[in-house]
């Protein structure tokens, strides 16, 4: 018997069906070996020396594998193509009683019944340097975790935790939004014209009057000169025109997809990665378990030469030869790129969106469909527009019109998103001296804009320019400032929690050469050294602890500074002593002291601004808010008292006991957040850990709930890898 063994029960399956006879494949549902939980796991002193060790959970797989590769004389070990897939290879193959079999690595990039071939037919060694690279990340992360966090328990509230590239991307969104506060708006004035020329309607902006810059500060004067416009005479002073190619899109990398499928979908990075990974790991069509898209965690721009062919023949077949590239478009990768496999791409271009849809769910779907058309565009022609510039001057004033047209649409036939900005005003054909007729005028007021703060698509932009983890982190840095609560949406726009900001402000004074966009660049670029066999990985290890160290000793040493640098001064006013009150941060959060402590020890919650919800009371049609009560969140009608309706505030997730309650956030008497069962006392199921609708591979239950690196099933308790854990190329 030939065995596989995989990370994925759901890749097991998909593989073991193209596999056929004489193979079997399981799965080690991620890590089977790591750094032990409950200790950091780290010698310093004995030259960073790592203690990894079974995971006590993963007994039961480790025991399976260990059987099943005793029973077979070939064994592949296919798990992930990256460094984190590397290091489970290397555990796996530490299990295994090798002696006298073939244990082989072998990558699977597609999970296609050629994708599987060239992979059995190409086995390799494990690369040791890719192992050695995951390991001094894994190790750097466990170093700020473990001696990190206890300094933010004592200084901010218990259980808080520091994440050594979360903590850059915190810090980035803290300061956009000190920027955004910082803002002063400044308010102008312009004036644009409505112009025809036989009967062809444009508009054009004043932009001198009097040989002056055309911007008015104050809307009575822009009012002045607008009721000059009509003694004017309007003639065209100059016109240009010139064409212009817009070429396609490289093929997406994994930053690329987040950033459209945010974009285009709404998708947040974690929704990409969790649909992405189930189009890659396979989805029956047609009765057949087939992957759709190639490994979604990838740097590289770059398909081969099958595929290229697959889709310029396909274009040339359903589109015309006119929409085709005249050559191979090839796409150059970013400089920091590894390059270590292909772009993001579909895995068979005859299978259509169309094709595909009774066999999708709709957001597998609408995916695929943004992979599937950037996958074809990427061989497609230019598109081609016209861009028209035309002065227009009535004596002392000068209008200048801005147009343009698309003349070819080529490769936005089919991948149109973000490209083509229309700007809404079609120049018509015109020379100079032609007369314009003006027929109407308006006065339009400006204001500044504050800069705007990351989404999704931005965040990730800003990250991979920066330098800032590797594409494939991108979705878990985000997911983890989420789930600590650090950060919050509205909207599209992620905005820094007050939690988020004190834990930024901590960082950044004690901490600040650590969480520090160029240093932790540096260090990924030096990851990326390790894993090209340029340094070893205890010298990067020692460069980093001789900062990180200085950090922690001077941080250890002004500890006591730390509680009055997060106070926030308030107008509240003791009621006790007349004292001010200060904001201040303790085991259940933040809540209002006296400043004249200890001589006056009064305190009382801090009272915050009721969140609002897209809902309508179902009584009144007033809007609903999301309140906090001495049971936790609640919803409420914003017409209270008039109206009394109120509901539980749901997370969405049915009760795994009793199967008819809904999981609600309550509050215990010593005031810690729990989730429990709507129909209590019926029902007594309760959490500590916030629960998330996701679904569970074994049991197929909607819920599970996040410790460590793992999320675990609240019905089955089955454990599955989370996106949390670092990924990287």
């Amino acid at each position: 018997m030939k065995l596989i063994i995989v990370e994925s029960p759901t890749k097991a399956k998909t593989i073991e069906n193209y596999a056929g006879k004489g193979y079997k494949v399981i799965s080690s549902k991620g890590h089977i070996i790591d750094l032990p939980e409950k200790v950091m796991g780290v010698n310093i002193e004995k030259n960073f020396e790592a203690e990894f060790k079974p995971i006590p959970s993963k007994a039961k797989t480790i025991s399976q594998i260990k059987d099943d590769s005793k029973k077979s004389d070939t064994i592949y070990i296919a798990t992930d193509p990256d460094r984190e897939g590397e290091a489970i290879a290397y555990h796996i193959s530490s299990v295994i009683d090798s002696k006298g079999k073939d244990v082989s690595r072998v990558l699977f990039y597609e999970i296609t019944k050629s994708g599987i071939k060239k992979g059995l037919d190409n086995p390799i060694k494990i690369n040791e340097n890719l192992v050695e690279s995951q390991y001094a990340r894994r190790i750097l992360d466990r170093i700020v975790g473990y001696m990190v966090s206890p300094f933010l328990w004592r200084s901010v509230k218990q259980g808080l935790s520091a994440g050594r590239v979360q903590s850059v991307a915190l810090r980035l969104i803290c300061e956009k939004e000190e920027k955004i506060e910082a803002f002063k708006s400044k308010t102008t004035f312009k004036v644009r014209g409505f112009f025809s020329k036989e009967h062809r309607d444009f508009f054009a902006e004043l932009i001198e009057y009097n040989s002056k810059k055309a911007v008015f500060t104050d809307e009575k004067s822009a009012k002045e000169i607008e009721e000059n416009l009509n003694k004017a005479e309007y003639l065209v002073e100059t016109v240009k025109s010139e064409k212009k190619e817009v070429k396609p899109h490289p093929p997406f990398t994994t930053s690329t997809l987040q950033q459209s499928a945010s974009n285009a979908l709404n998708f947040t990075a974690k929704k990409t990665m969790s649909v992405a990974q189930e189009l890659y790991e396979g989805v029956e069509i047609e009765g057949e378990l087939t992957g759709l898209i190639t490994y979604m965690r990838t740097d590289s721009t770059r398909i081969n030469d099958d595929a290229i062919k697959s889709v310029r023949e396909f274009v040339k077949e359903t589109l015309s030869e006119k929409y085709l590239s005249q050559s191979v478009n090839i796409f150059k990768a970013s400089s920091s790129a590894q390059d270590a496999h292909e772009a993001v791409r579909v895995t068979d271009v005859s299978l259509t969106p169309e094709r595909a849809e009774k066999f999708l769910s709709r957001d597998q779907l609408r995916l695929y469909s943004l992979i599937w058309k950037r996958t074809i565009a990427c061989q497609m022609a230019n598109s081609v527009y016209a861009y028209t510039t035309a002065d227009i001057r009535g004596g002392e004033f000068l209008f200048r019109g801005v147009g343009n047209q698309l003349l070819f649409d080529g490769f936005m036939k089919i991948y149109s998103f973000g490209d083509f900005r229309d700007l809404k005003n079609l120049i018509p054909v015109m020379s100079k001296g032609d007369k314009v007729e003006l027929k109407s005028s308006e006065v339009r007021k400006e204001e500044t804009q504050p800069p705007a703060r990351y989404t999704d698509a931005t965040l990730v932009k800003a990250l991979e320019a920066k330098g800032i983890g590797r594409p494939s982190t991108y979705a878990a840095i985000i997911d983890i400032l989420t789930r600590r609560e650090y950060i919050s949406k509205e909207k599209r726009n992620f905005k820094p929690t007050d939690l988020g900001r004190v834990v930024n402000k901590v960082l950044v004074n004690y901490f600040g050469e650590i969480v520090n966009v160029d240093f932790t660049a540096k260090m990924e670029r030096e990851l990326d050294q390790i894993e090209q066999g340029k340094i070893e990985r205890n010298d990067l290890l020692k460069e980093f602890y001789g900062e990180f160290s200085k950090s922690l000793k001077n941080a250890e040493t002004n500890k006591k500074e730390v509680k009055s640098l997060i106070e926030e001064k308030t107008d509240a006013v003791c009621e006790k002593c007349g004292s001010p009150m200060v904001v201040k941060w303790g085991r259940y959060g933040k809540f209002l002291a006296c400043s004249n402590y200890p001589k006056c020890s009064n305190t009382k919650q801090v009272e915050e601004e009721n969140e609002k919800i897209d809902e309508a009371c179902p009584k009144c049609g007033k809007p609903l808010l999301v309140k906090r009560g001495r049971f936790g969140k609640f919803i409420a009608c914003s017409d209270y008292p008039k109206c009394k309706y109120t509901k539980n505030f749901s997370s969405g997730i049915k009760c795994p006991k009793c199967n008819d309650g809904d999981l609600v956030e309550r509050q215990s008497a010593k005031k810690r957040i729990f989730y429990g069962c709507s129909n209590y006392p019926k029902c007594d199921f309760a959490t500590w850990s916030k629960p998330e609708k996701i679904k569970c591979d074994e049991c197929g239950y909607e819920g599970m709930e996040v410790k460590k690196d793992e999320y675990i099933c609240l019905k089955c308790k089955a454990k599955k890898k989370t996106i949390q854990t670092e990924k990287s190329e």
